[in-house]
């Protein structure tokens, strides 16, 4: 009868450690449920983020390209009727400096 006594306190306390492990996971599957959500969202913003970041490199190096090359707002395309007087570019310019940068 004690020998008895003592297995149900042991069965007791072995179910009772049962019921806390089950809520642990029932919370871990939650947190994990919730962190799925969220790198979901996460995932899909930053791949939005790099279609921008794509978009916004390409039609820089597109507007460098044009500055380059000279195709970038010319007298002549902005208005037929502007005097025709060739834009001087600061590379070749002889008195070109070198913006001066301020130390923070």
């Amino acid at each position: 009868l004690e020998n008895n006594t003592i297995l149900m306190d042991k069965l007791k306390k072995v179910q009772q450690e049962n019921e806390e492990l089950k809520a642990r996971m029932d919370k871990h599957m939650e947190l994990s449920r919730q962190l799925s959500t969220e790198q979901a969202v996460l995932q899909e913003s930053l791949e939005k983020e790099s279609k921008v970041n794509k978009r916004l490199s390409m039609e820089n190096e597109e507007l460098l390209w044009k500055l380059h090359n000279g195709d970038l707002c010319s007298p002549r395309k902005l208005s037929p009727s502007s005097p025709s007087v060739p834009l001087q570019s600061p590379r070749n310019s002889g008195n070109f400096s070198s913006p001066t940068v301020s130390p923070r």
